[in-house]
């Protein structure tokens, strides 16, 4: 079920039934009128006065619940400091709880609402791909599950251990490690045969149905179930020897021992009951709370998730259901149980929306003693570990941005940080970047990349100036200034960075430029230098200290981007065809052309009648490409693609 669709056609509606003029949050309070409140289920959507909206919320009777909030019935500091900012509220009806759910799922991510818990699309985790449907499955890594009819295993949090077990699993399973192009194109088996860690399918030596069975082992291991992989492998063996092929069963023993020594090496919490489950813990302090997914599967602790929030004004209940519908959403796969540490009001709504998510029934239980109990405090010590772990490393963060403001002599400690680097070669294509670092830690989202327009030929100053004044121009609209400007050079970049932002009237921003270390006579090394407005020196520091090596670590960040995106630019360029620049003729029709031809030589050389008999042309656009190949003097040994 694609929740996105939900919200299709819906219009908000206001109290009046007509949209409302915003005014301050103590004016729309003295004004609001309950009685016009819808009392459907529904979602309602709470904007401040600039409208954006800053929390949407779901109800099985909007009056009810808006009524709460409105009259302080709800006594909880959070709702009275959500009810200071509102300066409208508009409403969406739907018929049941479960379009309300899904509804309010898809507008939180649609308007990503400050005082709602909403999942990043976070790309740290990492799961494991088996397309079952192959002829020769194999098994891929990937960071971004797709719901194209494949299994998932996972998510995992260590790509490293993930890679490991990888590598464990093809040394007793020998799947396939080619890709699919590979596999049509081979001609004799590869190294990894002769390492017998494939079977080589490409050349036949395994059959379709032998190849499958070693994929559902595969298979059945990252489900947890390695019981009944040894099961169904110590039958296959028995099989192989009754039927007197006995160095087939051999290998399946060797299997088969490598399986076990590699299950012997695993320690791994062990639940009751083989099954599997998500098992969720929460830690709160204050604003902040932790949540923690613990996979059990087969019985086994298979890994992880740990989520942090850190401005949740709600009651932890409606985090927790909102964060459950966001996480399946995206999740890989889902296990038949759920267990939360408390009840959840909306708990068979949930059920119902995830059973149909994973196509079997899926239940959402808050057992209170027992076992499973055990299990969700288990999982709530983890939450509690994780959050003082992140809370640790936020205090090193804060004493290191504190130190950069001492040392440098700031205004304030830099909570953000945007360094801008210049990548070119000989005025070649230039770019610009932008690294960004929030917090001591890169935001990558708000990364930059900038292709230089105005200046031509190699002006390194007038490019940076550019960059500039592109990038804190849109930052004075949308009121979005960094805390700390970092230019990647000296004085002269410096003076160009100073320069630019007194122009825009930003004059009281930190800048400060970092000279990169180089290499000196002797195999001496210059260190890194600082250079700040009105000083005529540099600020060196000791080269080891935290302040050195984490600003030249965001240094290096910028220039690796800029670096990136100069090669591409330059790779696009060198590579691309003249039948490009042809009026009518796009990447397919030139692909087309050079797939029949071979080159633009044999293409400026054909006749019309054997261009138009090219799929996707005819006389009349033959006729256009013929001549502009003859105007631009294409000849042979010149072409460009």
């Amino acid at each position: 079920m694609d929740t996105t669709e939900i919200a299709t056609g819906w219009e908000r509606i206001d109290i009046a039934g007509r949209p409302s003029e915003r005014v301050s949050p103590e004016a729309f309070l003295a004004s609001f009128d309950i009685a016009r409140v819808p009392t459907e289920c529904g979602c309602y959507l709470m904007e401040d006065e600039r409208g954006h909206v800053i929390y949407v919320g779901k109800a099985k009777n909007l009056r009810a619940r808006v009524r709460a909030y409105i009259t302080e019935r709800d006594s909880r500091y959070s709702v009275k400091f959500l009810m200071q900012r509102v300066a409208r509220i508009d409403f969406l009806v739907t018929a049941t709880e479960k379009e309300a759910l899904l509804l309010e799922n898809s507008l939180i991510k649609k308007h990503r609402p400050r005082y709602n818990v909403h999942l990043k699309d976070d790309k740290t985790y990492v799961s494991l791909r088996l397309d079952r449907r192959h002829d020769f499955p194999r098994l891929t890594v990937t960071r971004k599950p797709r719901k194209d009819g494949a299994t998932y295993f996972g998510p995992y949090a260590n790509a490293q251990a993930v890679r490991e077990t990888m590598k464990q699993l093809q040394r007793i399973f020998p799947l396939r490690l080619c890709s699919d192009a590979t596999l049509r194109n081979r001609t004799r088996p590869c190294l990894y045969y002769q390492m017998k860690q494939c079977a080589a399918p490409c050349v036949g030596y395994i059959t379709q149905e032998e190849h499958r069975e070693i994929a559902e082992h595969v298979a059945t291991v990252l489900e947890g179930r390695s019981a009944d992989v040894e099961r169904r492998m110590r039958r296959q063996i028995k099989e192989l020897a009754d039927r007197l092929e006995f160095e087939k069963a051999a290998v399946w023993r060797d299997r088969l021992d490598s399986l076990r020594k590699t299950l012997e090496r695993q320690r791994t919490v062990q639940a009751a009951g083989g099954a599997d489950r998500d098992v969720i813990g929460i830690y709160a302090h204050g604003r902040f709370s932790e949540i923690q997914i613990l996979f059990f599967r087969g019985g086994s602790l298979q890994g992880g998730r740990s989520v942090s929030f850190n401005r949740r004004e709600m009651p932890i209940e409606e985090t927790l259901s909102s964060f459950l519908l966001q996480h399946y959403s995206e999740a890989p796969s889902l296990p038949p149980e759920i267990l939360t540490p408390m009840p959840l009001d909306d708990a068979k709504t949930l059920e119902e929306i995830l059973s149909e998510l994973r196509g079997a029934k899926v239940s959402v239980a808050a057992p209170l003693r027992g076992e499973k109990r055990a299990l969700i405090d288990l999982a709530g010590r983890n939450a509690q570990s994780n959050f003082e772990k992140k809370r640790l490393a936020e205090k090193a963060n804060a004493d290191l941005l504190d130190q950069i403001r001492e040392k440098l002599s700031l205004s304030k400690a830099p909570q953000r940080i945007e360094c801008f680097d210049i990548s070119t070669l000989q005025g070649v294509k230039p770019t610009g970047s932008m690294a960004v670092f929030e917090g001591a830690a890169p935001c990558t989202a708000r990364y930059r990349r900038f292709s230089i327009k105005q200046v031509k030929g190699q002006d390194d100053f007038a490019m940076m100036r550019e960059v500039l004044l592109r990038r804190f121009r849109r930052a004075i609209e949308e009121n979005d200034l960094p805390d700390l400007v970092l230019i990647d050079g000296g004085k002269g970049q410096l003076h160009v960075a100073t320069t630019a932002l007194r122009d825009l009237g930003i004059a009281n921003l930190d800048v400060i430029s970092i000279a990169k270390s180089r290499a000196l006579d002797g195999g001496l090394h210059s260190p890194e230098r600082f250079f700040a407005p009105g000083r005529k020196d540099p600020i060196v520091l000791p080269q080891h200290s935290p302040v050195v090596l984490f600003l030249a670590r965001i240094r290096d960040e910028a220039h690796r981007l800029a670096v990136a995106y100069h090669r591409k630019r330059r790779d696009r360029a060198t590579l691309r065809s003249p039948l490009l620049d042809v009026p009518g003729i796009g990447p397919k029709r030139a692909k087309a052309l050079l797939t029949a031809f071979g080159s633009v030589a044999a293409i400026a050389g054909a006749s019309l009648e054997a261009l138009a008999a090219t799929p996707g042309f005819d006389i009349a656009r033959a006729k256009v490409v013929k001549d502009h190949l003859v105007h631009t003097e294409t000849a042979p040994g010149k072409e460009k693609g």
